[in-house]
């Protein structure tokens, strides 16, 4: 099938040196309507498609926030969630089994690629001290806030949904070190986030140092306190899952998952589930997949079912989940299954 100038080409050149990144490369979208109508139908799938953006919806941040954020952090967690056009639904039924989505338009969202992908001879782009990245270093995320419905917290504990794109990738970069999204769902507030932070103790721009260095405040020692069991495993993680001490990342959490299924990141395509562990709980709920995976011509899906945790005290956690890519609009769907919080069947 002939590439047409709409589609991301990932080029993709292993590399042997340690934790280096696979060698890729973006083609830029086409801009005009030629060479965008051989991603639809038709042009008039296209008009359709652009009329379905107007209206948007998504969370409004006010500037105040913006750099409270920016004051703490160092970079804005908030963003623009309309650009994705999101939108979440929650249903409950009589066994007290919750069905929850999330949907968003993230094929044609306005993010920012790397001119020149890491490989054998250097790290291209991906440096902090770059700014090809509308301005920024290209090794930054690009973070936007979704607010979820009141309901939809009372049922999944989820407050909202960290829609977040990482240009290069990030570590352990021979896993994920190419362009992906990272869809965190929180289960704080983004003003509590705010107080994840490493003030005094960054490895660099973008993770804090990790043990054996000390943390000199109460805040930044929180990234490495996880609340474990009488068998000394970490609680409401899979059993497979393994923490990652140099993942600890101000906003969110140390990042935890199943390395056995990390893949080396040329063959990288299915989503991957990680969960945040900070100050004793757990922080966010996070499914990890690269870009190709809600782009292109092709739809795309996935389903992870019987999701167990450890000495779970979370009850509302997911116990499956799916993710699926409609070509036809450029949304992605992201659907949660578990128990509802709080919720009880009463014996006849």
């Amino acid at each position: 099938m002939k590439i047409s100038t709409v589609t991301l080409a990932l080029i993709l050149k292993a590399s042997t040196a340690t934790n280096s990144i696979v060698a890729a490369t973006a083609i830029a979208k086409g801009s005009d309507a030629t060479d965008r109508a051989g991603a639809f139908e038709s042009v008039e799938e296209e008009i359709k498609r652009h009329l379905r953006k107007k209206g948007k919806k998504g969370t409004k941040i006010n500037k105040e926030k913006v750099q409270e954020s920016i004051d703490k952090l160092g970079f804005n967690i908030y963003g623009d969630s309309s650009i994705f056009d999101p939108s979440s639904s929650i249903e409950v039924d009589d066994n007290c089994q919750y069905t929850a989505t999330v949907r968003l338009q993230l094929a044609d969202a306005d993010v920012p690629f790397p001119p020149v992908m890491p490989g054998p001879n250097g790290p291209g782009s991906c440096i902090f001290e770059g700014t090809d990245c509308n301005g920024q270093s290209c090794l930054n995320e690009v973070r936007n806030v979704y607010s979820l419905s009141e309901k939809f917290e009372e049922v999944t504990g989820f407050n909202h949904v960290g829609v977040d794109w990482s240009p290069c990738g990030h570590p352990p970069l021979e896993w994920f070190g190419k362009p992906h999204w990272n869809l965190h769902i929180f289960r704080v507030t983004p003003e509590e986030r705010l107080n994840a932070r490493c003030p005094g103790g960054m490895l660099n721009p973008f993770i804090c140092d990790f043990p054996p260095f000390e943390q000199p405040t109460p805040e930044g020692r929180a990234f490495f306190v996880w609340g474990k069991d009488t068998n000394d495993a970490v609680a409401n993680v899979p059993d497979t899952f393994m923490a990652a001490t140099d993942t600890a990342v101000p906003g969110e959490a140390v990042h935890s998952w199943n390395h056995n299924l990390s893949v080396p990141v040329a063959e990288w395509f299915e989503p991957q589930l990680i969960m945040g562990l900070y100050d004793g709980g757990i922080r966010f709920w996070e499914p990890m997949f690269p870009y190709e995976f809600v782009s292109g011509n092709a739809p795309n899906s996935y389903v992870r079912t019987d999701i167990e945790y450890v000495s779970q005290t979370i009850q509302e956690l997911p116990s499956e989940y799916s993710l699926s890519y409609d070509p036809s609009d450029g949304f992605t769907t992201l659907m949660m299954k578990g128990h509802a919080k709080g919720c009880e069947i009463e014996n006849e």
